[in-house]
């Protein structure tokens, strides 16, 4: 059985990711990649899905 620690651990770890990816893309274009972070740290995919949506 999976313990509640390393699933929590892979999701922490994804979020840093995802946010990360956002925050590169987000300076490549010149934006401002802090909102788009914080969001993306706190909501994981989501965050990103919206990122891609509506801030490129």
């Amino acid at each position: 059985m999976v313990h509640l620690r390393t699933i929590l651990g892979i999701t922490a770890v994804a979020h840093a990711l995802l946010a990360w990816l956002v925050s590169l893309d987000a300076r490549k274009r010149g934006d401002d990649a802090g909102q788009w972070v914080a969001k993306t740290l706190l909501t994981g995919v989501f965050g990103a899905v919206d990122y891609v949506r509506n801030g490129r």
